[in-house]
């Protein structure tokens, strides 16, 4: 009878392994610090020092069952050479702080692309030491937190999960036939026109705009700021005659397209590190960077309105305000403008600019890691729209920058200077004059047409790319404008032809 008795409780038991979660986990990997170096730029890394400890290891069995679904987010298993690890390969591998080194460590995924491409002889890796309970629900809520994971026990996802799985389903994408949006065809294909709007709620913004990652023109929305009757001309000089500003000059208008850098007087003696150019997937372009030159606002003034000048007598000079702070050179301004209401409280804003020209500018294809909100105070803009979703269709990439310079006795620009660094955010694509031959995947792609004119704001979403051009206002020939950048919702690495948008986390809380 005891036997019987034995041998139903054994098949009790295992009955209940069979219908257990954590039955049949996959064994556990096993990782080198190589290993480690090589993949953190793909993964997080939670790793046991200890081939011994049942107890870790058991949990990390079970963890592994439970993000099967975020095996490309979550590397797990054990550490080969947790000797030379501990002692620190001479300062290269760090393995928490002081001596409690404990038996699990969590090495974050390294932010790729905006990096120096010159690597140094050896990366350090940092590692986070888990020094919470030893339960599932406690080591679960420390790798959802640090690599940015959402799951439940029973592996399923979390409240936000779900929302951030259906914001990213969700986001807006141009129309890809001519039955679905405006169409034109030529050297810029229009998929769609911008929508235009009234002021909407936070909800609606959240929900219609923000969350989906959609441009949108909001009509009538600054007309009552006092900044489009007071900022006159008159009123700037007056006020900020003797401001030092920074200045950025170019010919013909055009800023920080991508040509040859074979231009360039250097380009025979200049050498980038091999291991840099051969990361470089455009080696013979070149992003040009504007000259600069540090004047007086009078005398930006003076460009601005055609008045005789010692610096130039170039008739295609083009003198550019741009990216200029206004807490920091116009801090007076920010009583004559606002924020808009459905961002205000919402989102974390990180910079406020000025941007002010003769409105005969072009700014070149490329993307901004922010929320940007456009604000049309005089002329007007036509900004050419491309969505950050296949950015190997913009060929996202590092590309060498180089310098003009500006010479005074011949009055002339000058291509010399090339630079040791990159730009991350440029497209080599030319949108009006598009190579075919060396960009393939360019052909087809759509655009959405968003001109705003004075009064109006654009919502320009994180990682879209733009191309702008600038006109001049009929009653005064200039371009003004002021634009707010916000912290993004969505985030991406860059630059990163192939990676996703993912829900930035300092937002979660707006999922609900």
């Amino acid at each position: 009878m005891k036997h019987f008795l034995t041998l139903g409780l054994l098949l009790l038991y295992l009955a209940f392994l069979k219908s257990s979660d954590y039955e049949e986990v996959p064994l556990l990997s096993s990782f080198s610090l190589q290993d480690i170096e090589e993949r953190i730029e793909d993964s997080c890394f939670l790793v046991s020092t200890s081939t011994t400890n049942s107890t870790t290891l058991q949990l990390l069995r079970n963890m592994t069952g439970i993000l099967k679904s975020d095996s490309d987010k979550v590397s797990i298993g054990v550490l080969v050479d947790d000797e030379s690890f501990l002692t620190g390969k001479e300062g290269v591998f760090s393995y928490g702080n002081g001596d409690d080194l404990g038996d699990l460590a969590l090495y974050p995924r390294r932010i790729g692309g905006r990096k120096c491409l010159l690597r140094p002889p050896a990366s350090r890796l940092e590692s986070q030491i888990y020094k919470g309970e030893r339960s599932l629900q406690s080591l679960l809520l420390f790798i959802n937190t640090n690599c940015g994971t959402h799951r439940r026990l029973d592996g399923s996802l979390t409240k936000i999960g779900v929302a951030a799985k259906s914001i990213l389903n969700n986001v807006y994408q141009v129309p890809k036939s001519d039955t679905e949006g405006n169409s034109t065809n030529g050297p810029l294909e229009i998929g769609a026109m911008c929508e235009r709007i009234a002021m909407p709620s936070q909800e609606e913004f959240l929900n219609k705009y923000l969350f989906r990652s959609k441009p949108v023109i909001i009509t009538d929305a600054i007309k009552h700021w006092p900044a489009i009757q007071k900022w006159t001309n008159e009123f700037l000089r007056a006020k900020y005659s003797n401001t030092d500003t920074r200045v950025a000059f170019a010919p013909s208008g055009e800023y920080e397209g991508c040509e040859k850098a074979e231009n360039y007087e250097e380009f025979k003696t200049f050498k980038l590190p091999d291991e840099v150019k051969k990361q470089l997937p455009f080696p013979d372009l070149v992003v040009v960077r504007p000259a600069f030159m540090n004047i007086k606002f009078a005398k930006f003034m003076d460009l601005l309105e055609g008045r005789n000048s010692n610096l130039t007598k170039m008739s295609n000079i083009s003198a550019y305000l741009e990216y200029t702070s206004i807490p920091s050179y116009f801090p007076e301004l920010k009583q004559d403008i606002q924020e808009m209401p459905c961002a205000a409280g919402l989102l974390n804003r990180k910079h406020l600019n000025i941007w002010l020209s003769d409105g005969n500018t072009l700014g070149k294809l490329h993307f901004d890691p922010f929320e940007n909100f456009l604000c049309q105070i005089s002329g007007k803009k036509q900004v050419i729209l491309y969505e950050p979703h296949d950015n190997t269709r913009l060929y996202e990439a590092h590309i060498q920058e180089s310098m003009l310079e500006y010479n005074h006795a011949h009055k002339e620009f000058r291509r010399k200077k090339l630079l040791d660094s990159t730009s991350m955010v440029m497209s080599p694509v030319d949108i009006l004059k598009p190579d075919y031959e060396r960009f393939p995947k360019f052909q087809g792609v759509r655009a959405m047409n968003c001109t705003i004119n004075e009064g109006e704001v654009l919502f320009m979403p994180s990682f879209w790319w733009h191309e702008v051009q600038s006109y001049p206002s009929h009653i005064n020939p200039r371009n003004l404008a002021v634009n707010f950048w916000y912290e993004p919702f969505f985030s991406k690495d860059y630059p990163c032809e192939s990676c996703k948008l993912e829900v930035n986390p300092s937002y979660h809380h707006l999922l609900g």
